[in-house]
Formats: C-alpha cells, sequence, structure tokens
C-alpha cells in the first residue's frame, strides 16, 4: 500500500509541470510596451513593475522621472525595427535583447532646430510575473549611433 500511495504521490508531482513564460507572451508584452511608448506614454505605467527602473540615456530614471522625458519630446511619429532578438525564458520571468533602430519625426523642432532623429541602441530587459501578469522589471538601453 505504501509504494501504491508513493508511485500515486510521484505521477501527481510529475504530472503537475508549470511551463516556462513563452516567447510569445514577451514579444506582446514588448510590442505593447513600444505602442505605449509612442502614443501614450502614461499607460507606460500598466507594462511595468512598481519598482521598475529604466537605464537610457546614460542615467537612470524611475517610471515617472522617464514618462517625463519621452512627453518632453512632444507628438512624435516613430518608425522602429527590432533585430537581433534573443530571448531566454523560465517559469516567472523573461530576459530579452536586441538591437533596435528608431527613426523620430518630431511634431515641435528640438532646440538647434531638428525634426528628424535617427537612433540605434542596444537593450536589455528582464520581465517577471507581477500577480500573474507579465511587467517590465528593469530596461537597459545604449545609443550606440556611429
Amino acid at each position: 500500500m505504501k509504494k501504491f500511495l508513493l508511485i500515486t504521490i510521484l505521477l501527481l508531482i510529475g504530472c503537475n509541470t508549470t511551463s516556462n513564460v513563452s516567447e510569445e507572451e514577451v514579444m506582446d508584452l514588448f510590442n505593447e510596451f513600444f505602442v505605449a511608448l509612442d502614443n501614450d506614454p502614461e499607460s507606460l505605467k500598466d507594462y511595468v513593475t512598481d519598482d521598475y527602473f529604466i537605464f537610457e540615456v546614460s542615467r537612470k530614471w524611475s517610471t515617472e522621472e522617464f514618462i517625463e522625458f519621452v512627453k518632453s519630446f512632444g507628438k512624435f511619429e516613430s518608425k522602429r525595427e527590432f533585430r537581433n532578438i534573443v530571448i531566454d525564458t523560465d517559469v516567472n520571468s523573461a530576459h530579452i535583447s536586441l538591437e533596435h533602430d528608431g527613426e523620430f519625426i518630431l511634431e515641435n523642432p528640438t532646440p538647434d532646430g531638428q525634426v528628424k532623429l535617427n537612433y540605434k541602441w542596444l537593450e536589455s530587459a528582464y520581465i517577471v510575473r507581477d500577480n500573474g501578469e507579465l511587467k517590465f522589471k528593469f530596461y537597459f538601453s545604449e545609443q550606440i549611433n556611429d
């Protein structure tokens, strides 16, 4: 009887596997994040943890600081390209790294008169489950323009 009980318990434990975060889930979150960034920066809060921060333009920004930074550009149109995407996942988190090219057409020129900005970045992000939802915990973005 003990053997039967032990085998039953082992089978139940073995069948109760939790699956990793999928690459599709990561890419869905990633794409939604950039749609929010380009169209409604305030809604970035829906895609990040409470303790989220981003390293961008050589400094660390809180969520609120980064939203204000993005809003300081005023309205703009963007064209983004993501390349060389690598995603690693486990049960409750994911890491994504990539190259990111962006072209931005500003409604209002910069102080030096520019209306078109082009950037290249090398980026990496850590994503975690937060109350059952995937959210960004950290984002690293380093400009690599020539």
